[in-house]
């Protein structure tokens, strides 16, 4: 053993102190995530440092609760951040209870096939009358409309142990909102026609209560507000598995996550001479604008016209500013956009991975409304 060794920590030694196996080790050496102070040149034996023992540490616990190596990664690289590793905690476990909660409409769903005969269990909700006014118009553009995809035709409702949460996808675009409540029942969940949704969204306008009462059973949903109720018949199909969809196209740790003021960025999208190209899309033509980030990172509209070199900036006919030679440049349907952006009020954020990954635009105060928009190419 050399002097320097002397000072150091063998691997098994920091397996010990840590809590992960020294194969575990290994793997977050070679997966870049906690490389070893040292590593002998002739025995290849791996070497840590003192400091290294609490962040070994976190990996470990991240690494019992499940947490994905991108996860992982992001939280060690931002280990003296709080505020940005609570936000990685907070998603994942938002994550896990989404897990728990599909398991458990599932088994629902299990026992029934079991034993159809049993007494059919209903679950109540008490929600507030103007927070499920709002969820429901943050997904209602979302519901498609082509009649060969009638699975898509409607609100998925997914009633949670603490609230209810809204899905609706048109395969272009997909938008999430929830609501907590008061829940008495089992999770279960809905796909509720379009039409029962508006007639629920006007009954939601009606004024004299403060809160909705939701009533879900296997044959129908009934919301009342202020003694008038409005019932649907589910539709008889499975909605589209969105979590899954969700973690393939977006992944745990985005690339990119900016920041903006929604209302100055709807304000841009609706000025006159916005800049914009054409694209069609199965026969239909749709305008296109294209979001870029000017020199200070800020999110700002760009020419979808401009030539771009090789490095991703606008050329001399894009708009001044463009960012440099790294500058991002997004193409998106420029009415999905102002749907996902809604009234345009608050602070949002845009996550997206590139130029022609899905970008998803969320409320900076709720982590669990947002809207996901498929990117158009240029």
């Amino acid at each position: 053993m050399t002097a320097v060794e002397s000072e150091l920590r063998s691997i098994g030694e920091l397996a010990r102190a840590s809590g992960l196996t020294v194969s575990a080790l290994r793997f977050y050496d070679r997966s870049g995530v906690l490389a070893p102070a040292r590593v002998d040149p002739v025995t290849g034996y791996r070497w840590y440092t003192e400091e290294q023992v609490d962040p070994a540490r976190l990996v470990a616990g991240l690494r019992r609760v499940g947490m994905p190596l991108a996860g992982i990664a992001e939280a060690l690289r931002h280990r003296h951040q709080p505020a940005e590793v609570h936000r990685l905690l907070d998603a994942h476990l938002r994550r896990l209870e989404d897990g728990l909660a599909d398991a458990r409409r599932e088994l629902s769903r299990i026992r029934s096939l079991i034993d159809p005969e049993e007494t059919i269990v209903t679950t109540r909700l008490v929600l507030s009358r103007t927070d499920l006014a709002a969820a429901v118009d943050a997904v209602r553009f979302a519901v498609g409309a082509d009649p060969d995809l009638p699975v898509l035709s409607g609100v998925l409702v997914e009633v949670e142990p603490d609230g209810v949460r809204l899905v609706a996808t048109d395969r272009h675009r997909l938008a999430v909102a929830r609501v907590t409540g008061t829940v008495d029942g089992p999770p279960v969940s809905a796909l509720l026609p379009v039409a029962q949704v508006d007639e629920l969204r006007a009954l939601l306008d009606a004024e004299g209560a403060e809160t909705a009462e939701v009533v879900v059973a296997a044959d129908r949903v009934t919301v009342t507000v202020a003694g008038r109720p409005v019932t649907a018949e589910p539709l008889p199909y499975d909605f589209p598995d969105y979590r899954r969809l969700l973690r393939a196209q977006l992944g745990d740790v985005p690339a990119y996550r900016i920041p903006f003021d929604g209302a100055a960025l709807r304000a841009a999208l609706t000025a006159d001479g916005v800049p914009v190209c054409h694209r069609a899309h199965e026969g239909v033509e749709h305008e296109v604008v294209a979001l870029g980030l000017d020199g200070r990172g800020e999110l700002r509209l760009v020419d979808p016209n401009a030539v771009v070199g090789a490095g991703g900036a606008a050329g001399a006919g894009g708009a001044a500013g463009a960012g440099g030679p790294d500058a991002l440049r997004v193409a998106v349907n420029r009415e999905y956009l102002l749907d996902a952006l809604g009234s345009g009020d608050g602070q949002l954020v845009l996550e997206l991975d590139g130029p022609i990954a899905p970008l998803a635009v969320r409320r900076a105060d709720d982590a669990d409304a947002f809207s996901v928009l498929m990117p158009v190419r240029l």
